[in-house]
């Protein structure tokens, strides 16, 4: 295995020396590396570049190389461990280079030292321990201050410790002081332990231990150290991470969703890390890529991910959308094992709390894409449905009953693709007669009778079908609105339109994804007031 070097610049195509054999290949400028990659079959992977030289993101990286190395080796498995290695020898500034990378607030807990420390970091080191990321650094800094009022763990540098005088932090009752001696070392890593069971969220233990340590100190008289342990309980009580669902299950898991927009060379991801059952963090990822498939995309996410030092550690189960290619798969899990030291497998979530979980990441990661790119998402709506206005401001309808009984109307808002809950209404259904699309008009009329012009939404969002797309026309027709409209139907995901048309959009399209959004929101809204409604009415 050795390096070869072929001449690019002002080419059309490499020279016809690049081996049909696996390896990896290194685009240069000078001794700049600009992009790393793996290939099953080295010569075929890069004339790919050339035949898509006028995509934007490869045109300047042909534009900026002016040679490209290769490595052969003797399989793809081993193409991949040496692509690993090298993309974080070099950053290469092509390759997924994560915005985030190293900027996560995280709780450092020195375990190394006889002594451990306690302190606010965005790096991490060898020999300590860490918790989180939190969700930020102001809560992170509450939450060190908060262990050294209860646990009392030093937040000195070991400079300071060393001098072996007490400061002011052991005046103020903030730490143990056990650089003068005042704890010896078996106490002091109880206490350390204590807080690590503390930020993990393992609260009873805690509470039970010091309620014990509470009731000993009155035992024996001393009312004002017994009342400061009560402060410490009182404390910890009110203590919670920041979490967004629970799981039933006490497992540490990764759920990551991949959104890619190829005619941008756009990605977008969402992670979520499990830790004890509960969520504990939530982050989406931006960046560009040179990769068109989604597979190779993921793979080289997770070894940005789980390699440049932002993540504390890499957990049993990372679940995914959509599997890394064979034989991607089985070589990450086997680096990914190495570097965590436990076995690490990467999975599809197919049924279950898991499968729930993803799911709920995907919803999110809808969300994000079409907020962030709403300019093109909309411009695409207006085209493919043949809107008259850019779809800015949506408004969902649906109608709730059972049976006839106690009929509602609801209407949701969506402003640039986010939800505008504030302008939420709900309606009771007066005077219709039966059926959904009568009692739509009806939720229409009394909805936008007094409107203006420049008060009335750019697009109405109808669930249903060509039924209650004919009933809205109506409305519109007779109110002279200047909206357009759709309908949603459930069973295809079908959108029917004014025209008579119709259009299916891909699965995994973030139009689909938006106007999923707006009627699962508004079928929500509806069921919700119907609900509360017959409650109130003894139904």
């Amino acid at each position: 295995m050795g390096i070869q070097k072929t001449k690019i610049k002002n080419q059309l195509k490499p020279k016809t020396d690049i081996p049909e054999k696996p390896g990896v290949y290194l685009f240069k400028s000078g001794d700049n590396v600009l992009y790393i990659g793996k290939a099953k079959n080295l010569k075929k992977r890069v004339d790919q570049y050339f035949q898509k030289r006028d995509q934007g993101m490869i045109r300047n990286l042909l534009q900026q190389a002016d040679d490209i190395e290769y490595i052969v080796t003797d399989d793809e498995k081993d193409a991949l461990h040496l692509e690993y290695n090298l993309i974080h020898q070099y950053f290469p500034p092509f390759n997924i280079r994560l915005k985030d990378d190293k900027s996560f607030p995280l709780i450092e807990i020195t375990t190394g030292d006889p002594f451990p420390g306690i302190y606010y970091t965005r790096q991490i080191k060898d020999k300590s321990m860490y918790v989180g990321p939190i969700v930020d650094a102001r809560r992170t800094k509450e939450l060190i201050d908060m262990v050294t009022r209860i646990f009392k763990l030093r937040t000195c540098s070991d400079t300071t410790f060393n001098r072996q005088t007490a400061c002011l932090y052991h005046y103020i009752d903030r730490c143990s002081a056990p650089c003068t001696h005042y704890i010896n070392e078996a106490e002091y890593r109880k206490n350390v332990s204590d807080a690590v069971d503390f930020l993990k969220g393992n609260k009873n233990k805690i509470v039970k231990k010091l309620e014990k340590k509470m009731a000993q100190l009155a035992e024996q008289l001393k009312f004002e150290e017994a009342q400061k342990v009560k402060e410490d309980i009182r404390l910890i009580d009110q203590f919670t991470l920041e979490s967004y669902i629970s799981t039933i299950k006490k497992i540490d898991y990764d759920v990551i969703a991949l959104h890619h927009d190829p005619d941008q060379n756009d990605c977008f991801v969402i992670l979520f890390s499990i830790l004890e059952g509960r969520v504990k963090r939530k982050e989406f990822f931006n960046f560009s890529t040179i990769s068109t498939q989604k597979q190779e995309i993921l793979k080289d996410f997770l070894i940005s991910l789980y390699r440049t030092g932002n993540i504390p550690r890499i957990p049993k189960e990372v679940l995914v959308r959509d599997l890394p290619g064979d034989p991607d798969k089985d070589a990450l899990e086997g680096m990914f094992s190495q570097i965590a030291k436990h076995q690490v497998r990467i999975k599809l979530p197919i049924k279950g709390q898991k499968r729930k979980m993803m799911d709920l990441a995907v919803k999110n990661l809808n969300l994000y894409v079409n907020k962030h790119k709403y300019s093109l998402v909309g411009e695409r709506l207006k085209q493919e449905l043949h809107l008259v206005h850019f779809p800015h401001w949506i408004e969902g309808f649906d109608i709730s009953h059972f049976s006839e009984r106690d009929r509602v109307g609801a209407a949701v808002v969506f402003s640039k693709g986010v939800p505008d809950k504030k302008k939420y209404r709900n309606y009771i259904i007066k005077n219709a007669a039966a059926g959904d699309t009568e009692a739509l008009k009806e939720v229409l009329e009394r909805r936008f009778r007094n409107r203006q012009p420049e008060e009335q939404p750019d697009l109405l969002l109808i669930d249903g079908g060509k039924g209650q797309l004919s009933a809205a026309a109506s409305v519109k027709e007779k109110l002279n609105l200047r909206c357009d409209i759709a309908a949603l139907a459930k069973r295809e995901e079908r959108v029917y339109l004014e025209d008579g048309g119709s259009v299916l959009f891909p699965e995994d399209s973030p139009e689909r994804f938006l106007f999923q959004n707006i009627r699962d929101e508004v079928h929500r809204h509806a069921i919700t007031h119907h609900r509360k409604r017959r409650e109130k009415i003894g139904s």
